[in-house]
């Protein structure tokens, strides 16, 4: 296979010059800047145009020459992983992807054949003839009885004839994963089915090939076979035949929530001495979750949603995922969600404070030291002394290998 020739990039910055492949509109947005309007980055992922591949990693991810091809396989995995595990975000359009591939359903059909190998079943099918194998069974049961000097014939015969449907299926099982992993090798390192898969070119003739797998609807009852048959249709149906292949996340955001609850839940220890202490192995999980809260009264149907929150012996945490180039001005829903939360009760009639001692932090991709973001000016407030809000920088590439490795 020819070297792809690989351009790397970054979501919320300019756009390179000469890029080698073609974007779509809504792949830039125009920004003002001291320097004018520059037109910068709208998604993470990658897009392929035969030997060009151009990938544009989210923000902060540190890629070079020597591990691009690594890291492209970390950010398709972890968005893929995504997109399968939080399909209710897609469904209601808080998460935005787009493909002109049909990865998940090539996923399923990998899954299948990891599990049980090329699909193989047989039916088979009797008719009336008296040439081929005899199906007893069905000849006593549906034949007449006819008496003759040599006993008791059944007529006519019933012949059974194996129809072997797996050819088909088995064939275009092969042909979806050896295509894909061929197309895709530069992020997709899975072993592939080889022999003959490739030797028919099953694109020239998708239409056929779709009313074959539709025509075996009726004939397949077992779910998870089923669902295979779904899932060979759903391919053949969208695989584009050439030209440029694309995976965009205009929303990554939305994912790196995501791996920063998983680190947390994994690595987090404590908060001490103004620092956010992590480990890089745990010994037990903790519990951020996203958790919701009503605190006006005049209006129970209104509500706060710390993206990260957890209590644990006195202590309350409040962290926000924060997916920003660099953080500006003062974050004031962090200091809302302290204020509505820092003398929470579980029980009204005497309020009696939950938790002695609340942590505020917003947690951002990059690879500086960890900071103070507000503490209050003796002049506007020197009773809340305790009220902090930290900003934590989260290497975004180690955020992506423990979401991937931890489960």
């Amino acid at each position: 296979m020819v070297e792809s020739n690989i351009q790397i990039a970054h979501e919320g910055k300019a756009l390179p010059n000469n890029i080698n492949v073609k974007l779509e509109k809504r792949d830039t947005i125009l920004v003002d800047t001291f320097s004018g309007e520059n037109e910068m980055l709208n998604f993470a992922g990658v897009v392929i145009d035969g030997n060009n591949t151009f990938v544009s990693f989210p923000k902060h991810f540190e890629s070079n020459d020597a591990t691009v091809k690594k890291d492209i396989q970390l950010l398709f995995s972890a968005i893929m992983k995504h997109y399968q595990e939080n399909q209710n975000l897609y469904f209601a359009k808080t998460a935005n992807l787009k493909t002109n591939y049909p990865f998940n359903a090539f996923f399923d059909i990998y899954n299948y054949y990891t599990k049980f190998g090329i699909y193989h079943e047989e039916i088979v099918e009797t008719r009336r003839g008296y040439n081929g194998n005899v199906s007893w069974k069905d000849t006593i049961k549906n034949s007449s009885k006819v008496v003759s000097e040599k006993g008791i014939l059944f007529l006519p015969l019933r012949i059974k004839k194996v129809k072997r449907k797996q050819v088909l299926i088995s064939e275009c099982m092969a042909y979806a994963i050896d295509y894909t992993l061929q197309h895709f090798s530069l992020f997709l390192n899975l072993p592939r089915v080889g022999g003959s898969s490739l030797q028919k070119n099953f694109l020239e003739n998708k239409n056929a090939i779709l009313r074959e797998l539709y025509s075996l609807k009726g004939e397949i009852f077992k779910d998870i076979n089923k669902k295979l048959l779904s899932d060979l249709i759903l391919f053949f149906e969208q695989v584009p035949h050439g030209g440029t292949y694309y995976l965009k996340h205009y929303t990554f955001s939305s994912v790196w929530e995501k791996m920063v609850e998983n680190y947390l839940n994994y690595h987090f220890v404590k908060i001490d001495s103004g620092k956010l202490i992590f480990e890089e192995t745990r010994v037990f999980r903790n519990s951020f979750s996203k958790a919701i809260f009503y605190p006006n009264a005049a209006n129970m149907g209104q509500n706060i949603q710390p993206d990260h929150y957890m209590g644990s012996n006195g202590e309350q945490y409040i962290f926000d995922a924060k997916y920003y180039n660099q953080i500006e001005g003062i974050n004031y829903k962090q200091a809302a969600y302290y204020f509505f939360l820092e003398n929470y009760s579980d029980d009204a009639s005497n309020h009696k404070k939950k938790y002695a001692i609340t942590h505020n932090a917003l947690i951002l991709p990059g690879n500086k030291e960890q900071r103070v973001h507000f503490r209050f000016n003796p002049k506007f407030n020197s009773e809340e002394k305790s009220f902090v809000i930290y900003e934590y920088y989260l290497d975004c590439k180690k955020a992506m290998e423990s979401y991937l490795n931890e489960v």
